[in-house]
């Protein structure tokens, strides 16, 4: 409002307010009453004046102030307003509990045509009642949205470990049904094991009376061949497939000496495929641990390899020492043997899955335990076993490279960044 409003009275007449400021009281939320007279008699009340005094117009018009808002403060400031035609601002502090009159209000004099006071509107800015309302409602909402993060941060933390708990329960599961089916492996394996040393027994037993006949030399290497494969044959049968280890100590011997006779007895076989076998050894490899269980590996790579190239393709066999780097992440010297084919290659979504045990991609063909065996084995000698593999059209390929420790003494580390 205006410092101060004109109203065009006569001075005998109460004010009243014009049609505009009517409608602009009659909206406002502030409490507001236009006084007249000295006595200060009540001429008109806005709906928000009626709530606070909790009465009605007809009961607060026509009224004096001062039996409707008891209290000498604000009738003296209403007298001086009304004396001196100055706007008043005052502030009432609280003075019981049975009466809070707490408030602030704003005195504006009303004026005649002689520029006299003929009355006072009384605007109320703040009281007690309201202050608190608005007070507790502002911390309500305070704590309400301190309490919607905190119940956001918990559900979301319960989220997270609902997820994990899913993940888990689901790894679990997943290890249920290997392991079970590993168990149910195991016992058909002790069953083979069983009933295949029996003719095992016999074959060998053929090969040794088979040896002096042969006169040639050819023919004698052929049995000591076959003898050597049996015997193999015999101990994995005996080991049941490597469900358990193997009770002999470890022995030393030379991985070349693996490799040449695992390729010698399989490249018959390759040249009946039309595959060619391609051989580089550039060390000897000598290394600690079971000739068997190396020899396992060996052929199983050699044996997907082949089964993985079409013919006219080429498998490559190649030993050397391992590189630095690679003795780095073992904290080993070792060598490093790579099978590598020019198959069809390995599909990426199945790379990840390729040593799991049981699962092949070969169909009926396959058992899914080759590459799981070969891993437990290499994992046990301290070694590791990775895969390459690419399936570009006219450029496909697939390398299995398999690290084995050899002298320890040898190693003299010259980073230390792999061993985080």
């Amino acid at each position: 409002m205006d410092a101060q409003t004109n109203v065009n009275l006569r001075a005998d007449q109460a004010p009243e307010l014009p049609g505009l400021c009517h409608s602009i009281f009659e909206g406002s939320p502030l409490p507001m009453a236009m006084l007249a007279g000295v006595r200060h008699i009540v001429s008109y009340v806005n709906p928000a004046f009626c709530r606070m005094a909790g009465k009605g117009k007809d009961e607060l018009t026509g009224n004096p102030f001062a039996e409707i808002m008891p209290g000498d403060g604000c009738l003296s400031f209403l007298d001086r307003a009304y004396r001196t035609g100055e706007p008043e601002s005052h502030t009432e502090p609280e003075h019981s509990e049975a009466h809070p009159v707490y408030w602030s209000y704003e005195l504006w004099p009303v004026l005649g045509p002689d520029e006299g006071p003929v009355g006072v509107i009384f605007e109320v800015t703040e009281t007690a009642g309201f202050h608190r309302q608005a007070t507790a409602m502002n911390q309500e909402l305070l704590l309400t949205a301190v309490r919607q993060d905190e119940l956001a941060e918990v559900a979301e933390k319960l989220n997270a470990r609902l997820q994990l708990e899913i993940t888990e329960r689901m790894r679990m599961e997943q290890a249920l049904i290997r392991s079970e089916k590993l168990a149910v492996t195991a016992r058909l394996a002790a069953t083979m094991a069983h009933e295949i040393n029996n003719p095992l027994e016999a074959i060998t037993n053929l090969i040794y009376l088979l040896g002096p006949l042969q006169t040639t030399p050819e023919a004698k290497a052929y049995v000591a061949t076959m003898e050597e494969q049996v015997k193999g044959l015999s101990r994995i049968a005996t080991q049941m497939l490597k469900f358990h280890r193997d009770n002999n100590l470890p022995t030393e011997f030379k991985l070349s000496a693996v490799v040449s006779e695992v390729l010698d007895f399989y490249r018959p076989y390759a040249e009946r495929q039309g595959v060619v076998f391609s051989q580089r050894v550039e060390t000897e490899g000598i290394i600690v641990g079971f000739r068997g269980e190396i020899a396992q590996v060996v052929t199983n790579l050699v044996l997907n390899a082949l089964a993985a190239t079409p013919a006219g393709g080429k498998v490559i066999v190649h030993l050397y020492p391992a590189p630095p780097w690679r003795c780095e992440v073992h904290h080993h010297c070792g060598y490093c043997l790579s099978v590598a084919d020019t198959g069809s290659g390995i599909d990426p979504q199945h790379r990840a899955r390729i040593f799991e045990p049981f699962f092949t991609t070969k169909g009926d063909k396959g058992t899914g335990l080759g590459l799981w065996l070969c891993a437990g084995i290499v994992n046990r000698v301290g070694g590791s076993i990775r895969v390459w593999s690419t399936r570009r059209p006219g450029r496909s390929c697939t390398c299995f490279s398999v690290f084995l420790p050899g002298d320890v003494a040898n190693f003299k580390p010259r980073r230390r960044r792999y061993e985080q």
